[in-house]
């Protein structure tokens, strides 16, 4: 057997396993089909779907672990955002939700979403706006998405998946499917998903260069 089966032969019982530690904190999960802000390779194998509160400040603190993954691994890894404004305890989760759709529709969810992180902990329904205007955004065309709720239906989406799941707190991660109980694993849990594919496609360009 040649080395470029071996290799095949090692990744795939370096996913079993990491899926069988994955099932340990399982919970049920459907593809979402609507369209959602994301970054990295669309085409990925590899998935996170974070469940986030713009004013959580453990989402805040999440956002780290996320850089680290998608600095390393920009092509192998989809890092997919929905909402869970918790608005029983954060007064502007909803509408910070909605404002960072609104600048999606404008293509800079990202940029949006980082200054709702940077400055959490002094948001005021004013900031919104001005947010806006500090990204460059068309601010009229903002405000109309705004005043027209025309993302409401999104966050709805987002909350109704959160109770079929029912999860309870922020942040929430699923990696391809499968619940992540501590966040701060996921580095450590992507890794093991993603080594084996890297390996292997290094080892097919060796055969390749043979």
């Amino acid at each position: 057997m040649n080395k470029k089966y071996w290799w095949i032969i090692i990744a795939i019982v370096i996913i079993l396993l990491g899926s069988w530690y994955l099932n340990r904190e399982t919970a049920e999960y459907s593809e979402i089909t609507t369209e959602r802000p994301y970054k990295g390779n669309p085409e990925a194998s590899v998935v996170i779907v974070e469940y986030s509160d713009f004013q959580c400040p453990a989402c805040r603190s999440a956002q780290s672990v996320l850089e680290s993954i998608m600095d390393k691994y920009p092509d192998k890894v989809k890092l997919e955002y929905h909402n869970f404004p918790l608005t029983s305890i954060h007064k502007y989760a909803y509408k910070a939700a909605e404002a960072a759709l609104c600048a999606h529709d404008q293509g800079d969810f990202w940029g949006y979403h980082d200054m709702l992180f940077s400055y959490q902990d002094d948001l005021t329904y004013s900031d919104l706006e001005s947010y806006a205007g500090v990204l460059d955004l068309d601010v009229e065309i903002w405000n109309d998405c705004m005043s027209t709720h025309t993302k409401k239906y999104v966050i709805e989406e987002d909350l109704d998946e959160v109770y079929r799941l029912g999860l309870n707190s922020t942040p929430t991660f699923f990696l391809n499917g499968q619940k992540i109980g501590n966040w701060g694993e996921l580095p450590s849990l992507v890794e093991g998903l993603v080594e084996p594919l890297v390996s292997l496609e290094n080892d097919s360009q060796d055969d390749i260069q043979e």
